[in-house]
């Protein structure tokens, strides 16, 4: 891709990001024209204002989004990248769309754009849009259309259900370079299946945001009234497509998964309640006789005790009593502070608080 297509794609993904926020603005439909008539009277004025007009406009680039929506209909948005080939500068923009198409609206970057919509209902609609300053030639103006079509998607119930979208689009102008990209509802899915192709022609890409699937065709040198078609087949959320789904593998993987997680925290529940030992249990084991009555003595006073009493309790004498207590605080288990002509014996251990209390006075 060339250095000015670069720069193309560039201003168009400012443009429409700027298009969609004045698209969700509650813009009126002002100045809008719109007339039961035949497209003869104003096409020869415009051709009369301008006789060369569209063959010397180029479309440097024309971005296309169609969103489809809940109710089978589509909202789109053309941005264009208009460039004057004239000698004459142009002060419209005029497009003939071969669909009946409602809620017509124009804007640039700056706001909504004066235009007129003429419509016939055996070819579809004419839209003539004002442009918010004269192109002089050889410069550049962006600005959009936007518009919904109604009733044009339809359903195949036979022998797979899905909904089918064939999206015809007439080149307006000679264009460089033609974006389309196409939004699905929220929440479904292209067609998982072929024949039909869920896609035709082949998408330059086809992607996932925030739930909604987005196909995108970038195509280069279409001329002025080239046409291109677009099919698009879709499933809506939760729609049961076949027997075969590729979802029912991925479900029994799941379930097996979750029955093999299920079992082992059923034999780890069994495994701690049944067969391991009580954790007091455990501790005392790695004590001696005269150290559990030491810490049992120092328990039955709350945890905290004094050397006397502790003498007193367990029948030991002073020196035994001592010998005891240095070695439990050495392993971290209790520790001593003088208190008087005693010693203060406090148990700091958690797991050897519980050792000597009764269950009873636990609870």
């Amino acid at each position: 891709m060339t250095i000015r297509k670069t720069k193309l794609f560039i201003i168009l993904t400012i443009i429409s990001f700027m298009s969609s926020n004045l698209i969700n603005s509650n813009y009126t439909e002002s100045r809008v024209q719109v007339n039961n008539n035949d497209f003869a009277p104003q096409m020869q004025s415009i051709s009369t204002l301008n006789p060369t007009s569209i063959q010397n406009e180029t479309l440097l680039a024309h971005n296309m989004k169609v969103k489809i929506n809940s109710d089978n209909s589509l909202k789109v948005t053309s941005t264009f990248v208009l460039a004057n080939n004239n000698s004459q500068p142009l002060s419209f923009f005029a497009v003939e769309i071969s669909k009946n198409i409602t809620s017509v609206f124009s804007f640039d970057p700056i706001g909504s754009l004066s235009f007129s919509w003429v419509i016939n209902q055996s070819t579809g609609s004419l839209i003539n849009v004002s442009m918010r300053y004269p192109l002089f030639p050889s410069e550049i103006y962006v600005f959009a259309i936007s518009y919904q079509i109604d009733n044009v998607i339809y359903i195949v119930q036979e022998p797979i259900e899905y909904y089918g979208l064939d999206f015809e689009t007439i080149h307006p102008r000679s264009t460089e370079v033609f974006d389309l990209e196409m939004c699905l509802p929220s929440e479904s899915g292209l067609l998982d299946q072929s024949p039909p192709e869920p896609v035709y022609p082949h998408p330059n890409r086809v992607l996932e945001e925030d739930g909604t699937v987005k196909i995108n065709w970038i195509l280069e040198d279409r001329d002025l009234d080239d046409n291109d078609v677009f099919l698009i087949r879709f499933v809506a959320s939760g729609t049961a497509i076949d027997s075969g789904s590729n979802l029912k593998p991925l479900f029994y993987i799941l379930t097996l998964l979750a029955g093999i997680l299920l079992g082992s925290l059923t034999l780890f529940l069994i495994y701690k309640l049944k067969f391991k030992p009580a954790e007091s249990q455990l501790v005392s084991s790695l004590l001696t006789k005269t150290e559990q009555e030491v810490i049992k003595a120092i328990n039955q006073d709350d945890g905290v005790s004094t050397q006397r009493r502790i003498c007193e309790k367990t029948g030991y004498s002073k020196s035994k009593v001592s010998q005891i207590l240095l070695k439990l605080e050495q392993r971290n288990v209790l520790v001593r502070e003088r208190w008087g002509r005693t010693n203060k014996v406090t148990i700091t251990a958690p797991t050897f608080k519980t050792i000597g209390i009764s269950k009873e006075k636990t609870e």
